[in-house]
């Protein structure tokens, strides 16, 4: 069972990994296509993570961040897989690959979730949605 609160920290979670993620693969795009992509997808991150934040403080939840020690593994991970290929095939295959966790990983939580704040089930389902059409977005790359 998952609350308002629990409900929107996960979001922001979610966003901010999506927004670390891109920020750290971004500069190994070789094209102007795949900077664009990212850059869009970067910024509906953003208006997640902003939205969750806003929604949470007027709530009275309390902000939290993912792992730091999370962040600095999948950042280390980026540097290997990009030292190994660092192609646009292989950045969308990491981006589909990060997307479809966020995609099981929400999908989980909205099942979960026991709140009645339409505002709060809206944006998780607008999390579900841009996942999904980032990863479909990111096919066109492979």
């Amino acid at each position: 069972m998952i609350n308002d609160k629990q409900m929107l920290q996960f979001i922001m979670k979610n966003a901010e990994m999506g927004c670390r993620g891109i920020n750290d693969i971004k500069h190994y795009s070789n094209t102007a296509k795949m900077a664009r992509e990212l850059r869009t997808q970067n910024l509906e991150y953003g208006h997640i993570y902003h939205s969750a934040h806003t929604m949470l403080h007027n709530i009275g939840g309390e902000t939290k961040h993912i792992n730091p020690m999370a962040a600095r593994m999948a950042r280390a991970k980026t540097k290997r897989e990009m030292k190994l290929e660092d192609s646009d095939s292989h950045i969308a295959e990491m981006m589909i690959k990060g997307n479809t966790m966020g995609v099981n990983k929400i999908a989980q939580h909205i099942r979960q979730y026991r709140g009645n704040n339409k505002s709060v089930t809206d944006l998780a389902n607008k999390l579900l949605e841009t996942q999904q059409n980032n990863i479909e977005s990111m096919k066109s790359f492979l």
